[in-house]
């Protein structure tokens, strides 16, 4: 509801595993995300994509309803594109039908926020003269955790490492390295994951949604990450990536490499990983 001159706040919220079968269909994907957020979510573990992909939603509805209008009403979501801004807070660019809604704003202001599997997003018109400030604070899904920790303390647990691809490391024809050698990367980043939280190296029990999009080659530096995403008692499930930071470039002289502009992903997955029950720590808590 809003009284005249005031503004109107949309507000969603929903629990991801809702989405969970619609995810799975590709004309749900089309009519509701634009392609830069498809092409954003394939770069994803499946805990990360399903994250990702319900912020958008949730964000979207909620943008529809500080506009004055609801879902199916006219408006297909995916012109409503959700983007991030250098700061990281979410950014909205209307297209299509969304663009010709009437406003009572020239922006809007939108907050995403994820606690376990619940997604909630707030937009806010901002007036003309105050167009380009922020009057949410700028969280996204990009840096929040799908699940808080019971500790109280730094709710963001990740790890890295960046290593150099050794000439021994080739295996295939052309220099090539085998998908295995970062699946070993992300191994140890599991366990240190797991070490942090609870005190233990845990055992990893899967990969999923592996994902191998660019060829690493002996000479290449090699960033891996990690990020505790959820938990339960005894499970923890990390998205990781990796990333080629430089390239060897022995066209010229077999010593040549160079710096790459943007870090090229080249590997994604999710990994659950198993804390043995006597080993829980109090650090790691119960959920």
């Amino acid at each position: 509801m809003t009284r005249q001159g005031s503004a109107r706040i949309g507000v969603d919220v929903l629990d991801s595993t809702e989405l969970d079968q619609l995810l799975r269909r590709a004309w749900f994907l089309r009519y509701c995300y634009a392609p830069e957020e498809i092409g954003r979510a394939d770069e994803l573990g499946a805990e990360r994509r399903r994250e990702f992909l319900a912020g958008r939603f949730a964000a979207k509805e909620a943008v529809l309803k500080a506009m004055g209008k609801g879902l199916l009403q006219g408006v297909a979501p995916r012109e409503i594109c959700v983007t991030q801004a250098d700061d990281g807070s979410p950014e909205v660019r209307l297209e299509g039908a969304a663009a010709e809604l009437p406003s009572p704003s020239t922006d809007l202001a939108l907050s995403i926020s994820h606690k376990d599997t619940v997604v909630t997003a707030v937009a806010v018109p901002l007036p003309p003269a105050h167009t380009g400030t922020t009057a949410l604070p700028p969280r996204t899904e990009e840096t929040t955790p799908m699940t808080a920790p019971n500790t109280g303390e730094d709710t963001t647990t990740t790890a890295f490492l960046r290593v150099r691809i050794g000439q021994e490391d080739a295996h295939y024809g052309g220099g090539i390295v085998d998908g295995a050698h970062i699946l070993k990367l992300f191994g140890d980043l599991v366990t240190e994951i797991t070490i942090r939280t609870d005190g233990d190296e845990g055992l990893l029990s899967e990969y999923s949604a592996v994902k191998f999009t660019a060829p690493v080659a002996p000479g290449d530096y090699v960033e891996a990450t990690a990020r505790l995403t959820s938990k339960t008692r005894l499970r923890r499930v990390v998205d990781l990536r990796a990333h080629k930071v430089i390239a060897a470039d022995p066209a010229d002289r077999p010593s040549r490499a160079r710096r790459l502009d943007e870090p090229r992903l080249v590997c994604s997955a999710t990994a659950t990983t198993v804390v043995p029950a006597q080993k829980v720590t109090a650090a790691s808590g119960e959920d």
